[in-house]
């Protein structure tokens, strides 16, 4: 069957950024390892067409999505009351941990939508619960704060698009936010881990002195160097892996403070911008825009209880995405832009199946 409007608007999005990556790095002559994560992109196509010709279950996506949220909060409880660890980050990076495991838990949460196609419904209801709470539980034991940030959006989505009724998504939001007050106010940990954001902003900026850059000064001053870098080439951007020699030449020149080197600037949009200029922002802004374009579509006008569910997962994966690359460059870890891709690939995959079906019934 013929590709669809927003068919071929996502596969445009899914090829853009890695096209601007390639001809930066054959262009610049850059070593060929930066476009490793980047082609992701372009080979779960292959998964996009797979999934649309061929009949796939939904189950083995729900089960994975269930059994991988519980193994995180699980994973965390143990390194965390059994190997008394410090840092949560279930033998990967601690921020990707966090981020997975908190989007797994409300992942888990949108089961809901498919809870009338089940046998069992109050076992699956109290498994859903319970991946969500684990879910949960492994991002606030990583103490990862960038994704704690997309809970409002996480709340806002389920209200809009949930398939409970009104009093059940007020109810629910009223108590999901009263529960994590509840954590904050009851967790000595958590509550430094929030706070500690303002007390390190106010710090930087009420001192010029290195030795007040904390975690989130270091934010700060890549946030800064990141931007000079940008303002000095806006078109093109200074090229793939030079963000840290750049770096350097900005803390020698004094033009912002001494930090450890790092080889990105903690935010993914800047850091486009930093190595390929507006190109590459257009490009990385065309990949969110076109692939929420599809699952949102998607999401409001299919009447296909298997649709919507695909659909709002694929909403809230880019979205989350997007918040979480505020504070991190997620497309710099491997975990993570498999998760993204393929994720993408799979959903609007399986969405396209079933709406093709849908019109050749």
């Amino acid at each position: 069957m013929a590709l669809s409007k927003k068919e071929k608007i996502l596969i445009c999005s899914l090829l853009l950024l890695p096209i601007v990556i390639i001809f930066d790095v054959i262009l610049r002559d850059l070593r060929f390892h930066y476009l490793d994560y980047y082609t992701r992109f372009i080979l779960v196509i292959l998964v996009f067409f797979t999934l649309r010709t061929i009949k796939v279950s939904l189950a083995p996506l729900m089960i994975g999505i269930l059994v991988g949220a519980i193994g995180a909060g699980m994973l965390a409880l143990y390194q965390k009351y059994h190997l008394n660890l410090h840092d949560i980050q279930g033998y990967v990076m601690q921020i990707n941990f966090g981020n997975i495991s908190i989007l797994l838990g409300v992942m888990s949460l949108a089961g809901l939508f498919m809870v009338n196609s089940v046998g069992y419904k109050k076992s699956f209801y109290i498994i859903t619960l319970l991946a969500f709470i684990m879910g949960i539980t492994g991002s606030l034991l990583s103490g990862t704060r960038g994704g704690w940030i997309a809970i409002p959006f996480f709340i806002g989505l389920f209200i809009m698009f949930s398939p409970l009724s009104k009093a059940y998504k007020i109810i629910g939001s009223i108590i999901l936010i009263l529960a994590l007050i509840l954590v904050y106010y009851s967790n000595d940990y958590i509550q430094s881990r929030v706070d500690s954001v303002y007390k390190n902003t106010q710090a930087y900026y009420n001192s010029n002195s290195d030795e007040s850059v904390t975690s989130t000064g270091r934010r700060l001053v890549e946030w800064k160097a990141g931007w000079l870098m940008f303002i000095e080439h806006p078109i093109f951007g200074i090229g793939s892996g030079e963000y840290k020699q750049a770096l350097k030449e900005k803390i020698d020149a004094g033009e912002v403070r001494k930090i450890d080197l790092v080889g990105h600037a903690h935010n993914e949009a800047l850091q486009i911008m930093v190595i390929t200029g507006i190109i590459g922002l257009f490009a990385y802004l065309s990949l969110y825009a076109g692939a929420a374009y599809f699952f949102y579509t998607s999401l409001v006008k299919s009447h296909n209880t298997r649709v919507k569910y695909l659909s709002f997962l694929g909403v809230m994966i880019v979205g989350d995405f997007f918040i979480f690359g505020l504070t991190n460059y997620s497309f710099g870890h491997n975990m993570m832009v498999l998760f993204f891709a393929v994720m993408v690939a799979v959903l609007a995959g399986m969405v396209s199946r079933i709406e093709n079906q849908s019109v050749e019934a």
